[in-house]
């Protein structure tokens, strides 16, 4: 009779456990260099780009990449569409959709949603050049 017990108290816990949703860990908050890799026209107006993610304390580890598109929209701003895909070393794993536009004095992107660990996020990309070659991207975002 105790093994019976035993057993259903083993099968109640394991469908318990079945039963409870698995909450995807992102951080809220964090922040990641992007390095250029490629870059092309597109027409007359646009060009496209893709780029390695790096870890902002270690420089060699990369933790991600992104790829995307701009459109010239007046010479004073583009519209940019892109996608960040990060490995889940830094902000979590998936990626991350963003939209926006970027001006002389506007450097925020919106984040419209994500897959994996991202999905139904909203937010914000703050865009930072750091060199001529570096710029530092820092998310915020909400769920």
């Amino acid at each position: 009779m105790r093994k019976f017990i035993v057993a259903g108290a083993l099968a109640a816990l394991g469908i318990g456990l079945l039963a409870v949703p698995a909450s995807a860990s992102f951080d809220h908050h964090f922040s990641v260099l992007s390095k250029e890799t490629s870059s092309s026209r597109a027409g007359q107006h646009a060009f496209k780009f893709r780029d390695k993610l790096l870890d902002p304390r270690n420089r060699h580890d990369r933790v991600g990449r992104d790829r995307g598109k701009c459109t010239e929209t007046s010479h004073r701003s583009i519209r940019c569409h892109a996608v960040v895909h990060l490995n889940g070393e830094i902000g979590g794993f998936g990626d991350i959709k963003l939209s926006g536009d970027l001006g002389r004095h506007d450097n925020r992107v919106n984040v419209v949603g994500g897959t994996d660990d991202f999905n139904g996020v909203a937010g914000k990309m703050l865009l930072h050049g750091v060199n001529r070659r570096i710029d530092k991207l820092h998310f915020d975002l909400v769920r």
